[in-house]
């Protein structure tokens, strides 16, 4: 099954793209994300409780970042294991471009589902899917917003490297003043 979305989001692109690889921020984001580990720089393990229709389960899954081109894109693939009720497995492709001052991301997924969960249908499962995307980019947003001095990446003080080279400027053009005069 393929999903895919585009969401703009208020910050620097560098901004969304340290956000995407914090596990505090992915777990506060995440719907009925019960635990967020990093294990590797490019691993994580994670256990999400959620609901597809009339089917309950707790996943757990693994998750790899593959193809990391900092900061604008990524690879996602990962797989879920909730016992009788089935599996889930897939990869999202996850592109960051700027803007008008904003960043755009996008994504496409592919994925597929076993046991009780490919029983009750795909168009239910993709709705759900959806669901899940549209409620984790809204509180990614949120989260952006409240931690945005930290994932910012800090500014360089122009003004104060202007005033040196001013500075610098004016006193060899003072001591090449002076040398002429003498």
């Amino acid at each position: 099954m393929d999903v895919s979305g585009e969401y703009r989001l208020s910050v620097s692109r560098q901004a969304v793209w340290n956000a995407l690889l914090d596990p505090e921020i992915l777990q506060q984001c995440i719907p009925g994300c019960e635990s967020f580990e990093k294990l590797e720089d490019d691993r994580y393990k994670a256990t999400v409780k959620t609901a597809v229709g009339p089917v309950k389960a707790t996943f757990s899954s693994e998750l790899r970042i593959v193809d990391p081109v900092p900061p604008e894109s990524y690879r996602l693939e990962g797989e879920g294991k909730a016992g009788a009720v089935g599996f889930g497995r897939g990869a999202a492709d996850v592109t960051l471009r700027e803007e008008g001052g904003e960043t755009i991301l996008s994504y496409s997924a592919d994925f597929q589902v076993g046991g009780r969960l490919a029983q009750i249908g795909s168009r239910l499962v993709v709705g759900a899917t959806h669901k899940i995307a549209d409620q984790f980019f809204g509180r990614l947003t949120g989260v952006i917003d409240e931690h945005a001095e930290r994932l910012e990446p800090p500014r360089k003080a122009i003004g104060k490297e202007l005033v040196w080279i001013a500075v610098t400027v004016a006193v060899v053009a003072a001591l090449v003043w002076w040398l002429t005069a003498q």
